[in-house]
């Protein structure tokens, strides 16, 4: 393990200045061992509690942007914190893992180190956090202003517009149920249901 210093050097391209302190500090006290990986489209990270002789291991998407990398840090983080508390007798996602990540991430709220759109949204998003930040279509949103490539969602593409999927599929968009969208594949006409802020590509034309 890294002492403190060098390891503030290794996060500061992946975080906010002021939140690195923190998050340098949390590795270090509870020896985690962090990768961070390429770009995976399932999920962006991934918390492992102490197995076979190894630690505490997360996960965390490279490509993310600053602060869509410490509120995925944090997430995970509150994996690891539920855990310490209560093993496995808790749902993942359940009560004890909501107030740990609240709790956590308070940490950085009272900071301001986040913009105050980001802020609002992560506000909103704490009334009731899901499973993963990327089920709340506002705080995706928010936080995708902050990538260095603009993304295209979903739900800005016109009624019945085309859409081209990351793997390399055509679809149209339908109608709306009440969190997803119906869309139909062209090649084989069967319907799937998208996120309304699922990263698509517009086709053109």
């Amino acid at each position: 393990m890294p002492d403190k210093q060098v390891l503030a050097k290794q996060l500061t391209p992946f975080l906010p200045e002021e939140a690195v302190d923190i998050a340098a500090g949390w590795i270090i006290d509870y020896k985690i061992t962090v990768t961070i990986t390429r770009k995976r489209n399932s999920i962006l990270g991934d918390y492992r509690w102490p197995n076979k002789g190894k630690g505490h291991r997360i996960s965390v998407n490279g490509d993310l942007n600053r602060y869509a990398f410490l509120v995925t840090l944090v997430h995970e983080v509150a994996h690891l914190t539920t855990w310490e508390k209560y093993g496995n007798a808790v749902s993942s996602h359940g009560m004890e893992w909501k107030k740990e990540f609240k709790k956590l991430m308070d940490q950085f709220t009272g900071r301001r180190i986040f913009p105050e759109d980001v802020r609002t949204a992560l506000k909103n998003y704490f009334v009731n956090p899901a499973a993963t930040h990327c089920a709340d279509p506002v705080l995706v949103k928010v936080l995708n202003q902050y990538n260095r490539q603009p993304v295209f969602h979903l739900e800005d593409l016109e009624p019945h517009g085309l859409f081209i999927w990351k793997d390399g599929r055509v679809f149209k968009k339908g109608e709306k149920l009440r969190k997803r969208y119906k869309c139909i594949e062209l090649r084989t006409n069967r319907m799937y249901l998208f996120s309304p802020v699922a990263e698509v590509k517009k086709m053109e034309g």
